[in-house]
């Protein structure tokens, strides 16, 4: 199953409650525990500069909250640490809130990793 695939699975399980706006706006605080929750606490300096709204498309389906959180983050580089540049899309659920998710290679296959404004994080294997 190719990413693609596992996306256009994770939305459509989510796809009836993605037909609601948000209960409340991504805050940078929402945004920045995320990203923490994410990293394991490893980019605890992050400095948001932009929140954009917008929609996302993957054929057939178009999702409509979507936010764009551009930041910059401490990474590790040639053993010490430097800010560099990131952006991340943040998505919109009943189920998860505001929430960030990927898929990970793991032994035995492919697991969806969320991590979520109202589920913290969540383990799809």
């Amino acid at each position: 199953m190719t990413h693609r695939s596992i996306f256009l699975a994770v939305m459509l399980a989510v796809s009836p409650a993605l037909a609601g706006g948000p209960s409340q706006e991504l805050t940078e605080a929402t945004a920045v525990r995320l990203i923490n929750l994410q990293s394991r606490n490893h980019t605890p300096d992050v400095r948001v500069a932009l929140i954009q709204e917008g929609t996302s498309k993957d054929s057939p389906f178009e999702l409509s909250h979507v936010r764009r959180v551009s930041s910059i983050e401490p990474v590790p580089e040639d053993g010490s640490r430097v800010r560099r540049y990131t952006s991340r899309d943040f998505y919109w659920s009943d189920t998860y809130g505001w929430f960030l998710w990927e898929v990970r290679k793991e032994r035995g296959g492919d697991a969806i990793w969320i991590w979520s404004e109202l589920k913290s994080e969540v383990i799809i294997r």
